[in-house]
């Protein structure tokens, strides 16, 4: 916790927020940097593989329109649980 300007409304604001919630704020407590990030880097930005697919969707709703983007979605669903369960069934 910074001290200097604001240092003591920072500790009572911590107070208050611990005292509403204890669990959330030892969450807060352990959370460390994801591995592999540079905290120096500035332009470093971590996407997973499913927030890249939303701009993707979101192009495929423009150019096939709305009754085929649904029809593209329900034949990705199957495909994306048929490839999932193949994974996880031993045999």
């Amino acid at each position: 916790m910074p001290v200097g300007a604001g240092g003591e409304a920072l500790r009572r604001i911590e107070a208050a927020l611990v005292a509403d919630d204890p669990r959330l704020a030892e969450a807060f407590r352990k959370w460390h940097e994801p591995p592999g990030r540079d905290p120096g880097d500035e332009g470093f930005t971590s996407v997973g593989r499913f927030t890249g697919l939303v701009p993707l969707l979101g192009l495929a709703a423009m150019v096939l329109g709305p009754i085929a983007t649904v029809a593209a979605l329900l034949v990705w669903a199957v495909l994306f649980l048929s490839i999932r369960r193949a994974k996880t069934d031993p045999g």
